[in-house]
């Protein structure tokens, strides 16, 4: 049987977006969580996306989130529309007592953020953050690892060409338990050749960031990249990630799309390990038999160990397919956590502080490279010069002041 707690009565939630990420993700993983949450209504702008997806679960569609407020047929939303919605969207539900989980990035600035919080304290519900990289079965089985001392105590994390930003902001905070003190950060443009990477997404330049966190405890992380998918001929995702400890790393490395490979590389007491050298490699396995995945295992008898393993704490539940074996799980994941919180029978695993603190942490690092590698605090206080131009931008191309609710509510952001 399944490892999550479940609550006596599922969340009533209604889906707020019905672009493509609800239809390709969501869609498919909501019946498998009817133990968690169940799906009263569809809100889109776009008709034909919220009727369509409305039929898919028999509930009734809306296209306008007044419209759906009046009615209530909800106690909870998942809000899955584009960033610079994220923010009106969840003060105007919190405002009105709705609790709600939405997608990343959780918004445009560190000032939405607050509003965010202090929107959801006023109308006493919760407002999270739906992050599911620290979820993924690598950073579950290498926290495992971690808090057994495999590779003794793990100080630094080096990690190239994931996902820098707010869900790798979001891995650290998880692995170290704590909230970053300072970010550095340099960064560094060159034109490339043009090219779509999407119907809504146009390049024709590269940026390479390079950022630096300094954890509690001396924990230290290097989070860097070109572009996160691999473009150009760029090293592809999952990246090249070293969770380097005392005697040893734990290494994680791309194999074929979102799947990577990992292993453990040891300095045992032989004489090759009092040389520095890394005498033993035991592999990281994951187990995902008919594309269903089971469980990632690492098996430590080389060492006189037992096995260190992270199982899919949803099964039996049947969970759809994806290109990544094990990413319906950490969808779930996000969902179940929030419903569990919403029910008061579990704490949060990542509560609206480390939300913020995620922002705070890409703000950072964008204030940093603008000041030439200047070391930034965390956590940021006021508003840095950094937001204030994203603030600005956002005004430019709506016509009105982002932080103004009401007027942001009524701008439609068609996508795909």
């Amino acid at each position: 049987m399944h490892s999550v707690p479940i609550p006596d009565e599922p969340v009533r939630v209604a889906l707020v977006g019905a672009g493509s990420r609800a239809r390709s993700i969501y869609r498919p993983i909501m019946p498998s969580m009817g133990d968690w949450m169940r799906v009263v209504a569809v809100c889109d702008p776009v008709r034909e996306h919220a009727d369509e997806l409305a039929a898919s679960y028999g509930v009734p569609a809306f296209y306008d989130i007044r419209q759906l407020v009046r009615a209530r047929p909800m106690e909870a939303a998942v809000v899955v529309t584009p960033v610079e919605s994220h923010h009106s969207i969840s003060c105007f539900l919190s405002a009105h007592g709705i609790h709600n989980l939405v997608e990343t990035s959780w918004c445009n600035t560190i000032t939405q953020a607050r509003q965010m919080i202090e929107a959801a304290r006023g109308g006493n519900v919760l407002v999270r953050v739906a992050e599911n990289f620290f979820r993924f079965p690598i950073d579950r089985i290498v926290a495992k690892l971690a808090v057994a001392e495999v590779v003794g105590p793990v100080h630094r994390v080096i990690s190239y060409a994931d996902h820098t930003g707010y869900h790798n902001n979001s891995r650290w905070i998880a692995f170290f338990g704590a909230h970053p003190e300072w970010v550095q950060s340099v960064e560094h443009t060159m034109p490339t050749v043009a090219f779509h990477e999407s119907p809504e997404r146009f390049h024709d330049s590269e940026t390479y960031r390079a950022r630096f966190f300094q954890f509690p405890g001396n924990g230290f992380v290097m989070d860097h990249l070109a572009n996160v998918k691999g473009f150009l001929g760029r090293y592809p995702r999952p990246g090249y990630t070293e969770w380097q400890g005392e005697r040893g790393t734990i290494v994680h490395f791309a194999r074929r799309g979102w799947q990577g490979e990992g292993e453990i590389r040891l300095c045992t007491d032989s004489d090759f390990g009092r040389r520095g050298i890394a005498d033993t490699t035991i592999p990281i396995v994951t187990e995902c038999p008919d594309h269903r995945w089971t469980r990632t295992y690492a098996d430590l008898s080389p060492i006189g160990g037992g096995v260190v393993e992270y199982v899919n704490p949803f099964r039996p539940v049947d969970i759809p397919q994806h290109a990544s074996d094990w990413y319906g799980c950490a969808i779930m994941d996000h969902l179940a956590d929030f419903a569990c919180a919403v029910r008061g029978i579990r704490a949060s695993e990542f509560d609206e502080r480390d939300a913020l603190m995620s922002m705070m942490m890409e703000v950072g690092a964008r204030e940093s490279a603008l000041k030439e590698g200047v070391r930034v605090r965390l956590p940021i206080e006021g508003e840095p010069e950094s937001d204030g131009r994203i603030h600005a931008a956002l005004r430019t191309r709506f016509g009105v002041d982002p932080l103004d609710i009401e007027a942001m509510l009524a701008i439609s952001y068609p996508k795909p």
